[in-house]
């Protein structure tokens, strides 16, 4: 955030809490998932934007200027979400892992994209891509700053993966920044 004064908590009651240090209550608050909220990850791009994931199975996004609902909501995983990130190299991508063994990567432009019945039976449109490599659920990841489509992951059996997804899943979207 560029305000060094501001900073986002969720819990487990459920809500998306904004505080301003120069305070001592929340200046915002809202119920922002049905279950428990894991994770917060603000945009690098855009101060004004964040994503929440949930035991609900679920990631939101927020605009901050207006909280009192959200923006979308990505649905894809089978299980409690723990965590989400978004990719410091590219603004409109995140990440997130979950019980179910998957690591999800969706890219928010592509919401509201039509599908084809083929394309759509793998999921929305805003689903890039999913890593389902691990055997036991995943319990943090990682983006690489300097390599923009590589992600560490590591699920409770220990196991760390480091992994890309093929260029061939982004080369056509992305060429320009794959590029630089």
């Amino acid at each position: 955030l560029k305000d060094e004064n501001i900073f986002g908590s969720v819990g487990d009651d459920c809500k998306l809490m904004m505080w301003d240090l120069r305070t001592n209550k929340p200046e915002h608050s809202i119920v922002a998932h049905q279950k428990e909220v894991n994770s917060l990850s603000f945009n690098p791009f855009n101060e004004w934007i964040l994503a929440t994931a949930s035991g609900d199975a679920t990631i939101k996004l927020f605009d901050m200027r207006k909280l009192s609902r959200s923006l979308h909501t990505f649905d894809g995983h089978e299980g409690e979400v723990f965590q989400v990130e978004w990719n410091p190299n590219l603004a409109t991508v995140l990440a997130s892992s979950a019980a179910d063994k998957r690591v999800m990567i969706w890219d928010v432009n592509r919401i509201g994209d039509e599908q084809s019945e083929e394309d759509a039976d793998d999921g929305p449109p805003e689903l890039l891509f999913v890593h389902g490599g691990h055997t036991a659920k995943i319990s943090e990841l990682s983006w690489n700053p300097s390599e923009k489509w590589v992600v560490a992951s590591v699920a409770e059996d220990n196991i760390l993966q480091i992994w890309e997804m093929a260029e061939s899943i982004y080369c056509d979207d992305y060429s320009m920044e794959a590029t630089r």
